[in-house]
């Protein structure tokens, strides 16, 4: 027992020293299929184990298996989607904003972000509290969002009643 226990400590002692490589390039596929030709299975496990925080090892959030590719503040994120880290370490988006490619974005307006990151209107819709709504035929939100068209009203062409 005791020689296991001799064991786990001189691999965590050792664990390191493999871990570090060569800081002459960064690598980060835009897509978040990170390949790192330096990453092997030794350091793919570094990743998992939580006394390696990114802010000494910087490729733990890196290793395939990582929780996400960036490190802020010894905790491994996402900048791309995170609203707490978006875009950058510790820039947090407003309430009812989604991080969407590093940029806070209200998704209940955007056209391009219309209640998730990435859902798009088609060309004759708006976002309205996160839905795309065809403003030129929606009498609930005829023109605009939440411009209701009277009782007994149509909606044609973005107008209340159009003759």
């Amino acid at each position: 027992m005791a020689s296991l226990l001799v064991l786990f400590i001189f691999s965590l002692i050792m664990a390191p020293l493999f871990a570090s490589l060569p800081d002459d390039k960064t690598y980060f596929n835009s897509n978040l299929s990170h390949t790192n030709p330096h990453m092997n299975s030794t350091t793919q496990l570094f990743a998992l184990n939580p006394f390696y925080r990114c802010d000494i090892y910087p490729r733990v959030c890196l290793a395939k298996g990582g929780v996400a590719p960036h490190c802020c503040k010894k905790k491994c994120v996402n900048m791309i989607t995170d609203s707490l880290n978006c875009g950058s370490c510790g820039k947090k988006c407003k309430s009812g904003e989604a991080c969407c490619k590093g940029r806070c974005v209200d998704v209940s307006t955007s056209r391009s972000n219309c209640g998730l990151c990435g859902m798009k209107c088609r060309y004759n819709e708006s976002c309205c509290k996160g839905k795309c709504k065809n403003t030129y035929s929606d009498k609930r939100n005829c023109g605009a969002c939440q411009n209701k068209c009277k009782m007994r009203e149509s909606c044609a062409y973005g107008m209340c009643n159009y003759a």
